[in-house]
């Protein structure tokens, strides 16, 4: 065994998680359904393989002398159990067993294997959020496709060990430190900051804490739609994610002001030793949108594109230090109300592709709220199968799938015309609630 620090992400995740209700809003679900004539003892030795290649799977994070730290067990694996399938919703049968809680001092991971029908299956990683990232689940997919066909008889894998590890990279991050002038413009960049205290669709008053109750509400951006959405960034010289989460901005100003901050993910794997490390190296980082009335759309995500370009080049300071790093005189804005509202885009989603078998992704809803709103979009085809996991305290269903039309009408209005005047789409919005 051999033990190194946490990093700062893994260090915020389990000092958070020691003080969070069950279940932990850190949970995170990769599951896929499989179909056809699976080996499963092929499956075994190939999760068997992966483990192997990747430590954070066999690691214990406990507290040590000088701290958090991550114990690495030189051998082992993540043991496969095998279920009946328990019947109900597929989602929400899912749902339920990624709450299922999780000894950190023990393992990040647990993998079940249920028995759905005859040649049908479900392939549940229930997996916290300190030992994985979306990067992660794209290796999971590659690397898992590659072991399982060499196990099952077919071409060798051929992976390349990874460059580095996570408690590798931990001691180099903390020996480093954290920027003095990246922390000095996080303070300048939130300073005064008004606090979101008034949700979309409309404005109603808020409790003083939320709790734990999540649910999940969906919808689809159709083909297209997509293709327009694209046309328009394109256009204004911006992303998809710009514009997307500029009009989740706007959705939050229509009842709440112009200024507005909205959570984005962000990778911290400029080295190249860390492409294929498996592990948690994103955090989820606060943008400032500014949407007054009387602006365009198309100025509005432009200024959205400089902010979002600034975090980006002051990304490596911890999620957790901006809530609670800097002196309350400066007008920075409190954790809770860091990252009230939050929305992540996968332009690329990956594929787990087994020989001789169908595999589709299951997106699972959170196990516990994370967030108020947090907004998953992920490509399918032109389109996009969109997601939120909501904080049930705040929102009821009617409320999130309100949410959602809005937001997507936003989208549809900002794609036909990107100058639209920001007090248009207010009126848009308002019509529908």
């Amino acid at each position: 065994m051999r033990a190194y620090p946490q990093t700062f992400e893994q260090e915020a995740l389990w000092i958070a998680d020691r003080f969070m209700a069950a279940p932990s809003p850190f949970l995170e679900t990769w599951a896929q359904q499989i179909v056809g004539p699976l080996d499963v003892p092929a499956l075994e030795r190939a999760l068997a393989a992966l483990v192997a290649r990747h430590p954070v799977l066999r690691t214990r994070f406990t507290l040590g002398d000088d701290g958090p730290v991550q114990s690495v067990d030189p051998a082992g694996t993540v043991p496969l159990e095998r279920l009946p399938w328990p019947g109900g919703d597929l989602h929400e049968t899912l749902r339920r067993a990624g709450q299922r809680p999780l000894d950190l001092a023990v393992s990040p991971a647990r993998l079940t294997l249920y028995d759905r029908a005859p040649d049908a299956y479900v392939l549940l990683l229930q997996i916290h959020h300190i030992a994985v990232d979306d990067a992660s689940l794209v290796l999971l997919d590659q690397e898992l496709s590659a072991l399982y066909t060499e196990e099952a008889g077919g071409a060798p894998a051929l992976l390349p060990p990874p460059g580095t590890s996570l408690g590798e990279h931990a001691v180099r991050t903390r020996a480093a430190g954290i920027d003095p002038a990246d922390l000095a413009f996080w303070a300048g960049f939130l300073d005064g900051a008004s606090a979101l205290v008034q949700l979309p669709p409309r404005p109603r008053p808020l409790v003083d804490r939320r709790g734990s109750g999540c649910d999940t509400v969906r919808a689809t951006v159709p083909a297209e739609l997509g293709d327009a959405v694209r046309a328009a960034a394109r256009a204004l010289r911006t992303t998809p994610h710009v514009l997307m989460s500029t009009c989740t901005a706007v959705t939050a100003a229509a009842v709440n002001g112009e200024d507005v901050v909205i959570g984005s993910p962000v990778s911290r794997r400029g080295a190249p030793d860390l492409d294929g490390v498996f592990g948690c190296l994103t955090d989820l980082l606060p943008v400032r949108y500014r949407v007054p009335a009387d602006a365009t759309f198309g100025a509005v995500c432009a200024a959205a594109k400089r902010a979002s370009l600034d975090v980006l080049r002051h990304r490596n300071v911890p999620y957790a230090r901006l809530g609670g790093g800097f002196t309350r005189a400066r007008g920075v804005l409190s954790g809770a109300h860091l990252g009230r509202l939050c929305l992540v885009l996968d332009q690329s989603p990956s594929r787990l592709e087994l020989p001789g078998l169908r595999c589709e992704r299951v997106h699972v809803g959170g196990a516990s709220a994370k967030f108020d709103w947090l907004q998953y979009v992920v490509a399918d085809g032109s389109g996009w199968d969109v997601r939120a996991d909501y904080a049930v305290d705040f929102f009821t269903q009617d409320d999130a799938a309100l949410v959602l039309r809005q937001w997507l009408t936003a989208l549809a209005v900002a794609a036909e015309d990107p100058d639209v005047p920001v007090r248009v789409l207010f009126d848009r919005l308002a019509a529908l609630a």
